[in-house]
């Protein structure tokens, strides 16, 4: 069950302003020693968005679904019509998933709904549209059924519920023995306090987020898709969770207008451009791309969603410290060096007691550059204890996630 995550949403709004699409100069700031070094520099590779055996849509249709008195109702329905005409968006995030092209289909419902539904009473929602409704779209296994729900109306699911625990999810469930219903939940969740986000970005955005996740991993509960990633990368999960969106979903440039849309939509991992180390969040990314990956020689256990997985990472006992590199690498010459910073995620998003005492030998540096950081466990964390590397050039910020356990 995908769930976008408002501590992580929140987080990356502010720290991007919303809409960021600035590019950094791409003059060479550096000198004849730089020339010789190749972009981008040697360094590990990014993560791989793997497929968990299930089924991708390959021609999926949205019902989006709007309800009675919502005054973003015109909205929703131009976001899903912009979605099908979209002529670089929906493509650039799916296709290579090997999703194609979308249509859809705009319901109003002629009620309100109620302010407080459980997750259960969504489904019975759904199926009592199917069945007694001769105008609801009837689904078969290519239907996306989202569901916009006005402000003040809440949906409890996993343990949490939306606006407070998280925003949206998609999730799917057995209507008979052959038909599985595949459907999103998006709520009215406040915007971030950042000048010029509306409430129709911030439902755009989510809606965005939750529809790509939806197509790539239909059935999350049942038979997963993308919903995870290589086994060497597992630390990247730690943050908001491993479906295409979530990945990408705290990097501060992910949400973006594009063209033929009127609010903010979504980047989503690119499993093509990480490989070639462009940024990984696409489509339409500003360039070039810059990171600072950590040399991880240490297999570590974490777990992700309750679920134990090894992964590679920093062994090391509480108490204790080590020394590990960081790669500084970009896919062109950037305006100079950026600036790398080090955080302990428990405590910087998530409230709780450091975990990591974390030093940089420097922290400044470019392509080719490498810095070294010390890191000091300073207590045990249940399932690993991530961290977070920063890296700042202008108004451009990319980060990268590593995890440190004692096994």
């Amino acid at each position: 069950m995908g769930l976008f995550r408002l501590a992580v949403l929140s987080a990356v709004f502010l720290a991007c302003g919303g809409d960021d699409n600035t590019q950094t100069d791409g003059g060479d700031a550096g000198n004849d020693a730089d020339a010789a070094i190749p972009y981008p520099a040697p360094h590990s590779p990014m993560p791989q968005a793997v497929n968990s055996g299930g089924s991708v849509i390959a021609s999926p249709k949205l019902v989006a679904i709007s309800f009675q008195g919502d005054t973003l109702q015109p909205d929703i329905d131009k976001f899903a019509s912009d979605l099908v005409s979209s002529p670089n968006y929906w493509k650039g995030a799916v296709s290579e998933y090997g999703v194609g092209p979308l249509t859809q289909v705009a319901y109003h419902a002629n009620e309100t709904p109620p302010q407080t539904l459980a997750d259960s009473d969504v489904q019975a929602w759904i199926t009592n549209k199917i069945q007694t409704d001769s105008t609801f779209p009837k689904p078969d296994a290519s239907t996306i059924y989202a569901l916009f729900y006005p402000k003040d109306t809440n949906v409890t699911a996993l343990g949490g519920t939306t606006c407070q625990e998280f925003q949206g999810y998609h999730d799917s469930y057995p209507l008979d023995a052959s038909t599985n219903v595949i459907y999103a939940i998006v709520p009215r969740c406040a915007p971030p306090p950042v000048a010029g986000v509306t409430d129709a970005d911030q439902m755009t955005a989510e809606a965005s987020h939750e529809i790509v996740e939806a197509a790539t991993d239909p059935l999350p509960s049942s038979k997963p898709a993308y919903v995870t990633v290589d086994a060497n990368s597992h630390a990247w999960e730690l943050l908001a969770g491993g479906e295409i969106g979530d990945l990408c979903g705290a990097y501060p440039n992910v949400f973006y207008v594009p063209t033929g849309f009127d609010h903010l939509m979504q980047r989503v991992w690119s499993n093509a451009n990480a490989a070639a180390s462009h940024d990984p969040c696409q489509p339409d990314a500003p360039t070039p791309y810059f990171n600072s990956a950590p040399l991880l020689s240490d297999t570590i256990r974490i777990q992700v969603g309750g679920v134990p997985v090894n992964t590679q990472g920093v062994k090391l006992a509480v108490g204790a410290s080590t020394t590990i590199e960081l790669d500084l690498y970009s896919d062109g010459p950037t305006s100079g060096p950026w600036t790398v910073s080090v955080l302990d995620i428990t405590s910087a998003f998530f409230g709780g007691k450091p975990a990591l005492e974390l030093t940089l030998d420097q922290t400044t540096g470019q392509n080719g550059d490498k810095l070294n950081l010390t890191i000091k466990y300073l207590r045990s964390v249940p399932g690993g204890a991530p961290f977070w590397i920063q890296n700042d050039l202008g108004k451009a910020q990319t980060f990268w996630l590593g995890a440190v356990n004692a096994i």
